[in-house]
């Protein structure tokens, strides 16, 4: 079973190009500018299948209905006559090499696509494109060919062709899309972007700029610069507009059905194409409700693909839904992250949240005692567009939680610590991590006491691009703006080119505070954990020199989707359990772990699923909520950790960027912060 679909367009040859399906013909509404007829031909479909899938053949359609009643153009008619010849060339869509077809007839705002199966290279479960052609005749002639009287880009057509070896859902709705099958209407869609020129036309390269998009209508519905996948002709993996993930993405989940985003009808307006986009209500917004937890705090998972967060409670290491839903950032359909802790001082937990990348870098604040905003959405890392991960903690040792922020992958690994004062952030402390600004993996964070001073540490780790490497920074000196190391950076992972998640927590309750490292995607999910009593007492030795606590794998070693950990105690027994949530989009299941059971290399834990499902958005992410901060009467750096270490939510990298050593050099050699930034304008979340 595939637990990726990669939806991947071949480039044309010259003279060539690739074909989409056929379209029934129907009764166009009367305009003045006409919708355009996607026309399919199923001649070249030599097995037959979309003659016994009348399903299949029927979504098809609709898709291409819906796309071309999307689009207004005046396409001139194809005529050939007399000596005014033309050859339509395109990739055989049940075979291999090309078909020429000699003066075809195709009528005005008509596109002519053939559809086929067959066997497709890799993991693709489609290709498609626009058709070429060799023509004969007067100059007009070739030039009404060319651009069929029309400014923008105006194929003749294409062809299609689809992988019926994939598990495939011919549903009208997406009501019946289970998490076993790839969703064919969403297929379709993507594939006819790429004939309609999406990656494909001359239009298209001549707005790319290394590796960003700048067509200036998508610019503009982006927020900046839309960062491309590595082909160059689709949108980054994990590319989002106004919440909404993309058909253009190349990778389809199994299990979800995606529509025609406003940035993919953008990048057709770039392309000259004229289109309409309806209007989609915006969610209302559930009020956020107090949960009593009678001494123990939820956790929080995300990953819904309706942009939930869930609490839940843990009793004897079984998770139980609570009901609640938060809905941070209304209409976004992208990855959230959230830290949790009491920001005011005011005994109650309150919560963080930030998105991925696709907008504008933003945090909010919900105050936790009614469900008012705390700190309305802030830019943070003007113009970034990446993502941010969050961590909170009293770093200060003040009583109050204070919000550490780091960005992720494609900005220098800076990481800010703030305060937050009067509805807005205060700057504690701002630095690069890794004494190298120059990285562009991104960096993830964690905080909590490590040493036992009564001061939160923040733990960095890289997000990628480069060998996993953690740093551990003391928060005694961040209080002051200092960034110092607590000990020496390591690498948990010897060789393993991933990004890694930190958490941070005392599971023992001798005070000192473990750090549990484990592997993102492209990692198996080998969680390793040090005592932070042996940490700080070797505190000249690097940690992977250091006796570990516990080392495990919180889901089989075969799967390389990683882990993503916190660190809490929920049951108020005065240790934290280790929460692990799988990265696995298609297996989102989470496991619990006590102190014992991680020593024990993981027995009895048992496996759950939080949701109804398990196919998100991105895999699992998991989230503990804080219990209020304290402020101790005595100064003793003895203080033991009274309920301010906190969690990290983690993200993980762009799937399928490449992670070899020359790409991570390259990535470490262009560009500067402020450069990257200057690609990208300012548009918040809402």
């Amino acid at each position: 079973m595939r637990t990726d679909t990669r939806l991947r367009a071949h480039r044309p040859r010259a003279g060539t190009t690739l074909t989409a399906p056929a379209l029934r013909l129907e009764t166009l509404e009367p305009r003045d500018v006409p919708a355009i007829l996607i026309q399919f031909d199923y001649s070249y479909d030599t097995s037959g299948f979309f003659a016994s899938h009348a399903d299949a053949r029927a979504v098809l359609e609709r898709a291409a209905t819906d796309l071309g009643n999307s689009l207004t153009a005046n396409l001139a008619a194809i005529n050939p006559s007399g000596s005014n010849s033309w050859t339509a060339t395109f990739f055989n869509p049940s075979g291999s090499g090309e078909i020429s077809l000699s003066n075809l007839s195709i009528g005005a705002n008509t596109l002519k696509v053939f559809v086929g199966t067959r066997t497709t290279a890799g993991s693709e479960a489609g290709v498609g494109g626009p058709g070429g052609y060799r023509i004969s005749g007067s100059t007009a002639w070739s030039s009404s060919l060319l651009s069929r009287g029309h400014s923008g880009y105006a194929p003749w057509g294409g062809s299609l062709s689809f992988d019926t070896s994939v598990g495939w859902y011919f549903g009208q709705s997406a009501s019946g899309l289970t998490s076993n099958k790839a969703d064919f209407y969403t297929a379709a869609t993507h594939e006819l972007g790429h004939l309609l020129g999406i990656g494909t036309a001359p239009q298209w390269t001549a707005l790319v700029s290394g590796s960003t998009f700048r067509g200036a209508q998508s610019m503009a519905a982006y927020g900046g610069a839309i960062p491309l996948y590595t082909d160059g002709a689709h949108w980054a993996d994990g590319v989002t507009v106004g919440g909404k993930a993309t058909v253009m993405d190349p990778i389809l989940p199994q299990g979800l059905r995606v529509a025609w985003s406003a940035l993919d009808a953008a990048a057709l307006r770039d392309l000259g194409w004229n289109t309409t986009a309806a209007s989609t209500p915006e969610p209302t917004v559930p009020p956020i409700v107090r949960v009593p937890v009678a001494g123990t705090q939820p956790i929080a998972f995300t990953g819904n693909a309706d942009g939930t967060v869930s609490l839940f409670t843990v009793s004897n290491g079984v998770l139980t839904d609570t009901g609640t839903r938060l809905t941070p950032f209304v209409g976004y359909r992208g990855a959230i992250r959230v830290a949790s802790g009491d920001f005011n001082g005011d005994g109650v937990t309150d919560y963080a949240f930030t998105t991925g990348a696709g907008p504008q870098t933003v945090v909010e604040i919900v105050n936790g005692a009614d469900g008012s905003l705390l700190m309305d959405q802030t830019i943070v890392f003007q113009g970034f567009t990446g993502g941010l991960f969050l961590a909170a903690g009293d770093i200060d040792r003040d009583g109050i939680d204070d919000l550490v922020i780091s960005a992720d992958a494609g900005a220098g690994p800076h990481i800010q610590t703030f305060r937050v004062v009067g509805g807005g952030l205060q700057l504690q402390s701002s630095f690069f991590a890794f004494d190298n600004p120059a990285f562009r993996g991104g960096a993830r964070v964690a905080v909590g006491d490590i040493n036992r001073d009564g001061y939160a540490d923040v733990v960095v780790t890289t997000g990628g691009q480069a060998i996993g490497r953690v740093a551990v920074y003391s928060g005694s000196d961040l209080r002051r703006g200092a960034a110092t190391r607590l000990i020496p950076d390591f690498i948990p992972f010897a060789g393993l080119w991933t990004g890694l998640n930190a958490a941070v927590g005392d599971m023992d309750g001798d005070g000192y505070a473990e750090l549990a490292i484990s592997p993102d995607r492209g990692g198996p999910a080998h969680v390793k954990i040090w005592s932070g009593a042996t940490l700080t007492a070797g505190s000249s030795v690097q940690a992977s020199a250091l006796p570990l606590t516990a080392s495990f794998y919180a889901f089989p070693p075969t799967d390389p989707s990683g882990a993503r950990l916190a660190l809490r105690d929920t049951n108020g027994d005065g240790r934290d359990e280790l929460f692990a949530a799988s990265g696995n989009r298609l297996n989102s299941v989470a496991r619990v772990f006590s102190y014992e059971q991680a020593v024990a290399g993981g027995a009895g834990a048992p496996t759950a699923q939080p949701f109804s499902t398990t196919v998100t958005y991105d895999g699992l992410y998991a989230g503990l909520h804080l219990a209020p901060a304290t402020t101790s009467d005595s100064a003793s750096s003895e203080t033991t950790n009274s309920g301010d270490e906190p969690y990290t939510v983690t993200i993980p990298p762009v799937t399928h960027k490449c992670m070899c050593g020359a790409c991570a050099a390259l990535a470490a050699l262009t560009g500067t912060e402020t450069g990257a930034a200057a690609l990208f304008s300012s548009v918040p979340v809402k």
